[in-house]
């Protein structure tokens, strides 16, 4: 197991053992991770429904946390009931990024998002789709470790630092939002500093590949 498997399962206890006791006590036995895991996706399409009826921004900013919030339970929820899954990842895959297109998109039409920042973000993030085809193409390279999938189970994971990657970015659409709801400046800030936390990961990660591509 290499240093980024170790951190990622390290992070996913300290994680799970801090919220058991919440999970234990609100969750009941009958609502399965894939219940949550929908249910993001609900919320998510109802914060659309309210922006196409040009609701109230502050409705569709409530959804959107409520959305979020449920990203941070259903893997635990998942990890311990022993209840993870193929399925149930591809699902937690397609709704963190229909919540974060939908935040993402939301805080363009606010025009609050500067395009520098927006280039930061997708340029990179282009590039690790472009160079995790070139090392699924080679099948005797180091796929197994790179993937976030973790072998014997065949259940895709986000590893820790993809993960920190996610939460940031949502984070400061999130913050952003938030500044155009309350009207108060300091939750702009707060949002882009979030953002260019994001763009230093992606970035990085980024590199990461890039070596991978070139040892093959």
């Amino acid at each position: 197991m290499n240093l980024p498997e170790r951190i990622t399962d390290a992070e996913e206890r300290i994680r799970d053992r801090a919220l058991k006791p919440m999970l234990d006590l609100l969750v009941p036995d009958w609502i399965y991770p894939n219940h949550i895991t929908g249910l993001r996706i609900v919320l998510v399409s109802i914060a659309i429904i309210f922006y196409l009826r040009s609701a109230s921004l502050a409705i569709q900013f409530w959804l959107l946390c409520a959305a979020a919030l449920t990203d941070f339970i259903d893997g635990p929820l998942a990890r311990l009931r022993g209840q993870c899954s193929r399925i149930g990842a591809k699902l937690d895959l397609v709704a963190d990024w229909y919540l974060g297109i939908w935040s993402g998109v939301q805080v363009l039409l606010t025009g609050l998002l500067p395009l520098t920042i927006i280039a930061l973000m997708v340029v990179p993030q282009l590039g690790i789709l472009i160079t995790n085809r070139i090392l699924a193409s080679h099948p005797n390279s180091q796929q197994e470790q790179l993937s976030t999938m973790t072998l014997g189970t065949a259940v895709f994971r986000a590893r820790t630092m993809e993960r920190l990657q996610f939460v940031t970015v949502l984070l400061g659409f999130i913050l952003i939002l938030y500044s155009k709801v309350t009207s108060r400046a300091i939750w702009y800030r707060f949002g882009i500093g979030a953002l260019y936390c994001e763009i230093f990961i992606v970035w990085m990660l980024l590199f990461q590949k890039i070596a991978c591509v070139v040892k093959q």
